[in-house]
């Protein structure tokens, strides 16, 4: 949503094709964080043409970086939405990253063992 504000656009994301690697679905199982709230879990998008997407996305495959199309960007009225389950959600940003709270939950646990 932040790229989107600051770009003054919309932006439709499609949430089954955002790529999260095993480790970070662990993690977050493991602490209950939601994956998709949470802004610390290493993940990046990128906006570039339309007609470049594809070769951003090999390029980056290709240097072994999981990487996927997952949204287009459109007018700014639209708003910033996912879907999931073929219906549109407003994309609303974590007022806080729930990472911060497990993050300092698991070092507590660590310091008192």
């Amino acid at each position: 949503a932040e790229i989107a504000l600051a770009s003054k656009v919309g932006l439709v994301i499609d949430k089954e094709k955002i790529i999260l690697q095993d480790v970070i679905k662990k993690v977050c199982e493991l602490y209950k964080i939601d994956p998709y709230a949470s802004i610390s879990e290493g993940t990046l998008i990128i906006t570039c043409r339309p007609n470049k997407a594809q070769e951003v996305v090999n390029r980056l495959n290709d240097k072994g970086i999981p990487a996927s199309i997952v949204g287009e960007v459109v007018e700014e009225e639209k708003g910033t939405q996912y879907s999931e389950n073929g219906k549109l959600h407003e994309l609303v940003h974590p007022e806080v990253d729930p990472f911060w709270a497990a993050f300092g939950k698991a070092a507590a646990e660590v310091q008192s063992t």
